[in-house]
Order: C-alpha cells, then sequence, then structure tokens
C-alpha cells in the first residue's frame, strides 16, 4: 500500500468516526439521530471501500460498533459482533455488486439486514432477556434502519464520490 493509499484510507475512517460522533455534539431525537448517523456510516463504508480499498473498509467495518458501544449506541455488549458480521458482509457485497447498479443498491443492504436480525435473535435468545420491550427494540434497531440507512448511504455515497470526481 503506497503512502497517499494510507493516508487516504486513515483520513476516511477518522472522518467516519467523527461522523459516528455527531450524536454527541447535535441534540436530536433518538429515531432521526439512528437514521442520520446510520445513513452517513453507510456512505462512509461505501466510500472507504471504493477510495481505500477492502482492508481499509473492512478495518472501519471493524471499528464502527466499538466506537457506537463507548458511546452508548449499543445496548448490549454482545451485540457488537452482530453488527461487525453486518458491516462485513455489506462491505463485500457492495464490492461483490459494484457496477451492477440495481443489485448493488438491493442486495447488500438487504443481506446486512437479515443477517443482523438473525444473528441479533441468535444473542437475544442466548440472553433470554426478560423484557420484552427490549428484545422488540433490539431486533429493530438491527433490522429495518439497518437496510434503510445502508440503501440510503450507497445512494449518498454515489453522489459524494461523483462530486469528488470533478476534483481530479
Amino acid at each position: 500500500m503506497n503512502n497517499s493509499r494510507l493516508v487516504r484510507g486513515a483520513l476516511l475512517v477518522a472522518l467516519a468516526l467523527a461522523l459516528q460522533s455527531l450524536r454527541l455534539v447535535l441534540p436530536m431525537p433518538q429515531m432521526l439521530s439512528t437514521f442520520i448517523i446510520g445513513t452517513l456510516v453507510h456512505m462512509m463504508l461505501v466510500l472507504t471501500l471504493q477510495l481505500s480499498g477492502l482492508k481499509t473498509a473492512l478495518l472501519l467495518a471493524f471499528l464502527l460498533p466499538l466506537t457506537a458501544y463507548v458511546q452508548g449506541q449499543v445496548l448490549l455488549p454482545l451485540l457488537i459482533p452482530v453488527i461487525w458480521l453486518g458491516n462485513f458482509v455489506f462491505v463485500l457485497l457492495v464490492r461483490w455488486f459494484m457496477g451492477r447498479r440495481k443489485l448493488s443498491l438491493l442486495m447488500p443492504p438487504l443481506a446486512k439486514a437479515i443477517v443482523m436480525l438473525l444473528a441479533a435473535w441468535v444473542v437475544v435468545s442466548f440472553l433470554a432477556l426478560p423484557n420484552p420491550a427490549l428484545r422488540k427494540t433490539v431486533m429493530f434497531a438491527m433490522s429495518v434502519p439497518q437496510l434503510l440507512t445502508a440503501v440510503a448511504g450507497i445512494l449518498l455515497a454515489k453522489q459524494v464520490k461523483k462530486r469528488l470526481c470533478q476534483f481530479n
């Protein structure tokens, strides 16, 4: 990996972590924060993959859930591997379907949401959470918002990349 690509990757990771931390400085309702930050995070996963490569994107996919947990956005530590798995699937499928417009917009978000929902169900079942509201909250957080923010993040990444290419 050459120096410019390494620096670009480091800057993209730093920017993604800063964007994820917006919720700490901009007070927003939880649901709005989830959709805005989630879209920005997915955008950064896609841009990092496209501009810096797979290794850097997978590193970012690993770091994001850790940061979210430290910020108090992940309720249970056992959900961190669930999010890792979902992010890895997302990044790998974005790469796999790159260049196939409709499939690249549908398959990575759908696969991520399904993988996260199933993995979260395993965690919730294993923990036998007594609070039904907490179970529903976890299951919802690991499914619908992931799907919607992943689609929005892919679309936003395409627009941002188009703008960035104008400067080359």
